[in-house]
């Protein structure tokens, strides 16, 4: 093969080369020099070219690589390791008594309880160390005496919180007077009625803050009047009262109430309407028991005209329970 191969370089050159000895003589001898250099040139090359492929073609086959994966690592299997034996620590022998040998008796650590001293037992030994015929057993009673005036007190404790309850009541209304249209004079003409006494009812429902209580209300006024005149007026109130304690069980109370009233005033005809109305109020309150009380009130409260009435007005005095939540 490169017998061959350098057989067909020489041909190359000598074909390159013909041309260049078919030229006529006239042709300057220093352009045959650069062509018989670079002839030699290249014939150099060739060797060179010839000697690098022989050195390839002279070395052995090139190795194959082995992509074979290394096989993973065996891991130990830990062996049991047996328990150690128990050990048994052996029970003293204690020499047994004597029959007739005492026993020392061990106090016993003090204890918290002992820290403290015991009423009951300073009392007793004050009252054996005191006037003769006292016992240990007096001392006992007035201790138990003590704890009862302590924890089982007869004196009710304020409770906060809700409540509700009924009210009932004497009132004392002012005069009434009914107006009637006056179709020749214009205006109104009115009429004069004398009240008589009357009552009150209704319920409550409120809470307790402690020194405030906020509460709502409704009441039923009910009274006569001169002239066959009938008159019921239904109240809604809010109200707001104060209360400042007095003493273990009494409290005195004031307060301001306000909303709307439903006047009905009959005669022969009706005379109807709804207005603002407000109320003060002056009292006391009694504790009676730990979840309920009663209270004295008296109230003055007024009720806005309309175009068939005056203004009503009234002094009341009532009673009313408040049932703790």
């Amino acid at each position: 093969m490169i017998r061959s191969f350098t057989e067909f370089f020489l041909a190359i050159a000598f074909i390159f080369a013909c041309p260049a000895f078919g030229q006529p003589l006239t042709i300057e001898s220093t352009e045959r020099a650069e062509r018989a250099r670079k002839l030699a040139d290249l014939m150099a090359r060739v060797s060179i070219h010839e000697a690098q492929v022989t050195q390839l073609l002279s070395k052995g086959p090139v190795p194959t690589t082995d992509f074979s994966l290394p096989e993973p690592p065996k891991k130990a299997i830990p062996v049991p390791v047996p328990p150690p034996p128990p050990v048994f620590i052996p029970v003293p022998d204690y020499p047994e008594a004597s029959v007739g040998g005492s026993v020392k008796e061990v106090p016993a650590p003090p204890s918290f309880d002992d820290l403290v001293p015991d009423p009951g037992v300073i009392a007793s030994d004050e009252a054996s160390s005191g006037a003769e015929g006292n016992s240990s057993v007096e001392g006992e009673e007035d201790l138990e005496d003590a704890y009862a005036k302590l924890y089982d007190s007869d004196i009710p404790s304020r409770h906060t919180g809700y409540y509700f309850g009924p009210l009932i009541g004497f009132i004392f209304p002012s005069d009434v007077a009914t107006r009637e249209p006056n179709t020749l004079l214009g205006g109104y003409t009115k009429t004069n009625h004398k009240s008589d006494s009357g009552f009150l009812i209704g319920l409550q429902a409120g809470k307790d803050f402690g020194k405030i209580r906020v509460e709502g209300e409704y009441t039923y006024n009910g009274f006569d009047a001169s002239g066959g005149l009938k008159a019921s007026v239904h109240n809604f109130f809010s109200r707001l009262i104060l209360e400042k304690e007095l003493g273990d069980r009494i409290d005195l109370r004031t307060g301001l109430g306000m909303g709307f009233g439903f006047v009905n005033l009959q005669k022969v005809k009706e005379y109807t309407g709804m207005g603002f109305a407000y109320d003060f109020l002056l009292g006391c309150a009694y504790r009676i028991g730990e979840n309920w009380g009663l209270q004295i009130d008296y109230r003055y409260s007024l009720t806005s005209a309309n175009d068939e009435y005056d203004r009503l007005k009234s002094h009341a005095w009532l009673f009313s329970a408040s049932v703790d939540l």
